[in-house]
C-alpha cells in the first residue's frame, strides 16, 4: 500500500508547472514530517514523475494516518489516494 499525492495542480496558475510541483512536494514533506514527529511513526517518501508517494511498514498505519491527517498549510494537501497493492494483483 501507499499514499499518493498528485504534484501537478491546475490551481497553481501563477507558477510554472515545475515550480508548483516543487512547492507542493515541499509542503507535503513538511506536513508529513510534522505528522510523523507528533505520532512517532516512521515513513518513507518517494517522488515518481508528478506524484509523491508515502509508505509505512504496517498496513494498519494507513487507516490511522487517514483519520489523523489534518494539514494546516494547504487545502490541496487533502487531495490524496490510498492505493492498495491488491489493485495490482490479478
Amino acid at each position: 500500500m501507499y499514499i499518493e499525492f498528485e504534484l501537478q495542480d491546475p490551481d497553481y496558475i501563477t507558477m510554472a508547472p515545475n515550480q508548483a510541483a516543487a512547492a507542493r512536494r515541499s509542503a507535503i514533506q513538511i506536513e508529513m514530517n510534522t505528522w510523523g514527529k507528533r505520532y512517532g511513526i516512521l515513513y518513507r517518501e518517494k517522488t515518481i514523475k508528478l506524484t509523491h508517494r508515502v509508505t509505512f511498514d504496517q498496513d494498519q498505519t494507513y487507516s490511522f494516518w487517514a483519520m489523523t491527517w489534518n494539514p494546516n498549510q494547504d487545502v490541496q494537501l487533502n487531495r490524496y489516494h490510498i492505493v492498495s497493492d491488491l489493485n495490482n494483483k490479478i
